[in-house]
């Protein structure tokens, strides 16, 4: 895995792209996770969820295993052109940070 360079945050976050199942409120999503720690990860989606909400996670990893993980969202972009800006070819930012709290 990729250490990202500009790295600010207390555990060190690497990129590595992983589908991702999630559930908040009996609602079901699927994203990409795009970079992950030991205490969070973020989530590519276009559906980014409200600030806490609590979130039951599947993570598919390359090995052909799952990891289940629960956590609470504390970051959400949701740009206002992303859709257009996907259609041209430029990927958006759009997503949740969301902060383990069980592994």
């Amino acid at each position: 895995m990729k250490k990202l360079d500009h790295e600010r945050r207390r555990q060190k976050r690497f990129v590595k792209r992983c589908t991702i199942d999630f559930t908040s409120e009996g609602q079901n999503y699927r994203g990409i996770c795009r970079n992950l720690s030991l205490d969070g990860l973020f989530i590519k989606t276009r559906k980014p969820l409200e600030l806490e909400k609590i979130i039951d996670m599947v993570l598919y990893l390359p090995d052909g295993s799952a990891s289940k993980l629960t956590g609470r969202v504390r970051r959400a972009i949701r740009e206002p052109y992303s859709l257009i800006f996907e259609r041209a070819g430029i990927p958006s930012k759009d997503g949740i940070g969301v902060q383990l709290i069980e592994k």
